[in-house]
């Protein structure tokens, strides 16, 4: 736009110069008193070519005809040096725009195991900015162009769409049939309900965690295929009764979560099948100075502090406390198997 305007601008400038220029010229160039308004009128419908006649007689006015012809030529140049600015600056914007959602659509449909976020209000950005601080790839559907521009280029593992969520097209233009989870956090319950069915019947194994308003609509949810639902505003409470009955429990877990040393940060590590039937100790996490196990899920099984001799299934998920090298550790003793 400021390009745009470093161009007009001048342009306009121009014009009102003609205008000046056209009026002064026309009152010197009469052979009789003008009145100023009457000099005025020659100069605009003599630079935009109305042509409703000549206002100030010309016959046999060498000079005076010679100057409309100058005046005509300056304003006619000038009107269609704005004209082709504006043009090409809106062609130029539309083409621009048409390449990045193409460019954008091709980068989406190479990628996988990546996520969604429906909707990019209060509770979707913090989403975006959770997802994209961990360094997972995701995509983030929008319907407010607006919202769009503002966001798209704000986080480093992030690719934006606009279109309605609860449309197929839309969906699978964000990749979900390769997606690992997708965020349904609208600010409509209605809209979140119909973008779950739709997300579940595009792809069956898909993990959705969708957000409601409504009490009422957790079960409607639920039903239609949302692993989970999530309600911001419950959550927000028992953040801040947290925050007055265990507060050092709450920053402990904070630093946990979002601690980006090498010093702790709780993980989750997905058992693969062909480990099933070993046992915790063959992990040897045991002998890890600084991992701690936590739990072992086991579907909606929960075994806490599990003793080493606990086997491993093809649905364990093993919950640790742990710091980076130890955790590569664990990755490669399990992917050697």
């Amino acid at each position: 736009m400021r390009a745009l305007l470093s161009k007009i601008l001048p342009a306009f400038g121009v014009i009102i110069f003609i205008l000046i220029l056209g009026t002064v010229g026309f009152m010197y160039a009469a052979h009789e008193p003008v009145d100023p308004m009457d000099a005025f009128f020659m100069t605009a419908i003599t630079i935009t070519t109305i042509g409703y006649g000549e206002v100030i007689p010309l016959e046999n006015n060498p000079f005076g005809r010679v100057f409309a012809i100058f005046i005509a030529f300056s304003g006619i140049g000038t009107f269609t040096y704005i004209a082709t600015s504006l043009s090409a600056f809106f062609l130029e914007g539309h083409i621009q725009e048409e390449f990045i959602r193409r460019r954008t659509l091709r980068m989406i449909n190479n990628l996988s195991e990546h996520y969604i976020i429906c909707g990019l209000g209060r509770v979707g950005i913090r989403i975006a900015d959770e997802l994209d601080r961990a360094g997972h790839q995701f995509v983030f559907i929008e319907s407010d162009e607006e919202i769009y521009h503002k966001y798209r280029r704000s986080y480093k593992h992030a690719y934006g769409i606009v279109g309605d969520c609860t449309l197929d097209d839309t969906l699978n233009s964000a990749g979900i049939k390769n997606a690992s989870g997708i965020f349904i956090c609208t600010n409509d319950d209605n809209l979140n309900l119909v973008t779950t069915l739709s997300a579940r019947q595009l792809n069956e194994e898909l993990r959705i965690v969708s957000a409601n308003k409504s009490p009422s609509f957790k079960s409607k949810l639920l039903s239609v295929g949302a692993n989970e639902v999530v309600s911001p505003h419950s959550i927000g409470g028992r953040r801040m009764a947290m925050e007055m009955i265990r507060p050092n429990i709450t920053t402990f877990l904070d630093i946990v979560r979002r601690d980006k040393t090498d010093m702790f940060r709780l993980e989750e590590i997905k058992i693969p099948s062909n480990y099933s039937g070993k046992t915790l100790e063959s992990l040897k996490i045991h002998e890890m100075p600084s991992t701690l196990v936590l739990a072992i899920r086991e579907g909606h099984e929960w075994y806490f502090k599990p003793a080493l001799e606990q086997t491993f299934s093809p649905i364990s998920v093993l919950l640790v406390m742990t710091n980076e090298e130890e955790k590569a550790y664990i990755d490669e003793r399990l992917s050697i198997v």
